[in-house]
C-alpha cells in the first residue's frame, strides 16, 4: 500500500499541529447541526468527507476512473464503559486540519473531536494511480485519548457501506478471526478485477461483522450496546463489514489504530454496449466487403 511512511502523526504532534493550526486559521469550528463536507483529490482519485452531523457520516463517497461514486458510507461508533454506542460526531464540534500544501488540492486531511471524557482524531491520506488507472489507495490513522481522571473501557468500531460499480451484486470476506481480525475484501461478481480490500495494520479487531446493507448500521444506531456478531461473509448483494476494538485506557492515555484501503475498479461495457459493438463491428465488415468486391 502507498504512502505508508508519511502517515504515522502521534497524539502529541497531532496536538501541536492543532495549536499551529489554529494560529494559521486553518482549524474550523462550524455551528451545531450542520453537515461539513471536504473534498479530497488526488492521481485522478476523489472522496468526500462529511465531519458534520447532519447527512450521511463520516466518508460517503469514493470514486475512481470515470467519477463514479463507489461508496456509501464508512464511519467510527464509539462506546465507554458499556454505553450505548454513538457516531464519534456525538463527542463534540469537528475540529478540522488541513494537512496537503494549500495551493494543492486537499489529499491529506485530519479530524479531531473532543470533549471531557475523550479526543478522538482521524486523519486520512489519499493517494491516487492515475486518471486511468481505476485504482487509488487511502490511509486512515486513529488516535482515542482518555482525558478524563479514571481508566475507561472502550470499544471502537468502523462500519463500511462500499456498493461496488453501484449494482448491489457484491461480497465481501472478513480475514483472520475473533481476536485478531486483519481485514476484509469485497468484490463485485460483475466485473473482474474490480475490489476494495482493506489491511487493519494494527492492533487487529477483536470483533468483525459481514451483513447486507442496514442489519449492522442499524444495531449500531439501536440505543442499546452492541457486539459484533463475528459473521465473516456476506453477499452477494449491497454489502457492508464493520470491525470492533476493544481496550482499557488509562487517565491520560490513548488508543491508536492504523488502517489501510485499496479500491480497484475495471469498467466493462453493458450487454447492451457489447451488442452495438458488434453490431457496428458487423456493419464495418459488410461495408468493407462490399468496398474489396
Amino acid at each position: 500500500m502507498n504512502r505508508q511512511k508519511e502517515v504515522v502523526l502521534s497524539v502529541k504532534r497531532l496536538i501541536s499541529l492543532c495549536v499551529a493550526s489554529a494560529a494559521l486559521g486553518v482549524l474550523v469550528f462550524p455551528s451545531s447541526a450542520t453537515a461539513q463536507v471536504y473534498t479530497m483529490s488526488n492521481g485522478g482519485s476523489t472522496a468526500t468527507i462529511n465531519v458534520g452531523d447532519t447527512g450521511v457520516l463520516g466518508m460517503n463517497s469514493w470514486s475512481v476512473l470515470g467519477g463514479l461514486n463507489q461508496l456509501n458510507q464508512q464511519w467510527f461508533w464509539y462506546s465507554v464503559n458499556g454505553a450505548p454506542q454513538q457516531p464519534i460526531n456525538a463527542i463534540g464540534t469537528a475540529q478540522v486540519f488541513n494537512f496537503s500544501n494549500p495551493s494543492s488540492p486537499i489529499d491529506n486531511l485530519g479530524v479531531q473531536y473532543q470533549n471531557a471524557q475523550l479526543t478522538v482524531q482521524v486523519q486520512y491520506i489519499l493517494s491516487g494511480n492515475g486518471a486511468s488507472s481505476g485504482s487509488a489507495d487511502m490511509m486512515e490513522t486513529l488516535s482515542i485519548v482518555n482525558n478524563s481522571t479514571s481508566p475507561i473501557n472502550l470499544s471502537f468500531y468502523q462500519y463500511s457501506n462500499f456498493n461496488l460499480l453501484m449494482n448491489s451484486l457484491n461480497t465481501v470476506q472478513l480475514s483472520g478471526g475473533p481476536g485478531g481480525y486483519t481485514g476484509a475484501l469485497q468484490q463485485t461478481v460483475t466485473s473482474a478485477g474490480s475490489g476494495i480490500a482493506e489491511v487493519i495494520d494494527a492492533p487487529l479487531a477483536n470483533y468483525g461483522e459481514a451483513a447486507l446493507a442496514g442489519v449492522t448500521l442499524s444495531e449500531l444506531n439501536s440505543g442499546s450496546y452492541y457486539t459484533l456478531n463475528g459473521n465473516s461473509f456476506a453477499g452477494p448483494g449491497d454489502v457492508t463489514w464493520a470491525f470492533q476494538w476493544v481496550a482499557t485506557i488509562a487517565p491520560g492515555g490513548s488508543f491508536d489504530i492504523t488502517k489501510d484501503k485499496g479500491l480497484s475498479i475495471t469498467l466493462v461495457p453493458e450487454p447492451t454496449s457489447f451488442a452495438l459493438i458488434a453490431f457496428g463491428a458487423s456493419a464495418f465488415g459488410l461495408m468493407l466487403r462490399r468496398k474489396l468486391f
